[in-house]
């Protein structure tokens, strides 16, 4: 079983548990949570796939998934912070 392998496997597993935080989250700021992590775990889940199989300009959108999960964040947070909830 090669390493890359593993680490992705994982990083599927615990992207799982942040899925079921969004799904079952008690509260908006622990589904809010969950969505922050996700975008991690895809960012981290390109980052091993680029490193698997050693391209380089694969990082440009591990990148751009990172951005745009930050944007996703906190744009949702702001939106549940003035309008109350989801």
């Amino acid at each position: 079983m090669d390493f890359y392998f593993l680490a992705l496997l994982l990083i599927g597993l615990s992207a799982v548990g942040s899925l079921v935080r969004v799904v079952i989250g008690p509260t908006v700021w622990d589904r809010l949570l969950g969505v922050g992590l996700g975008a991690s775990k895809i960012t981290l889940g390109v980052i091993i796939v680029s490193l698997s199989i050693a391209e380089s300009y694969i990082l440009d959108l591990a990148l751009l998934f990172a951005i745009l999960g930050f944007l996703v964040t906190v744009l949702l947070a702001r939106f549940v912070e003035r309008r109350g909830v989801l």
